[in-house]
């Protein structure tokens, strides 16, 4: 059988814009433009971390702890966000990847909760890319 291949063609209007806003532009500029998109895209992995968090043993403040944080590395020119839980909710993370040692197995709900809403995510990611040309045209 042979291999199939899909071809999808698009077109996007004002990459053009934002091409020349990245190069023209001040690098803080760049940095917050997609500072901002990414934050919104992010968001609705925020959303999804805090609706599936599982059963809590502890204090009970798993899903309200679930944050964004955007890290940026100079060096190789890369601006990320992680969502996931802060340090007040640490065992959200050791019940992610589990403690063998301790006989926690790892449950992956954030890794899950990711794969729920990926193409969601990336439909957030498309459409804040547009707002942000579409307020670079005004």
């Amino acid at each position: 059988m042979a291999d199939l291949d899909i071809e999808i063609v698009t077109e996007i209007e004002g990459l053009d814009e934002l091409e020349e806003a990245f190069t023209q532009g001040s690098k803080r500029a760049v940095k917050k433009f997609l500072r901002g998109v990414e934050m919104k895209a992010a968001k609705v992995l925020v959303d999804s971390a805090r609706a599936t968090t599982p059963p809590e043993e502890r204090t009970g403040t798993l899903a309200s702890d679930i944050h964004r944080q955007t890290v940026s590395d100079t060096s190789a020119g890369a601006l990320t966000v992680r969502v996931g839980p802060g340090q007040q909710a640490w065992y959200g993370l050791v019940q992610e990847i589990g403690a063998p040692s301790e006989n926690i197995p790892a449950l992956h709900w954030l890794e899950n909760s990711a794969r729920a809403v990926q193409d969601q995510v990336l439909e957030r990611y498309i459409e804040a890319v547009n707002e942000g040309l579409e307020d670079m045209k005004r």
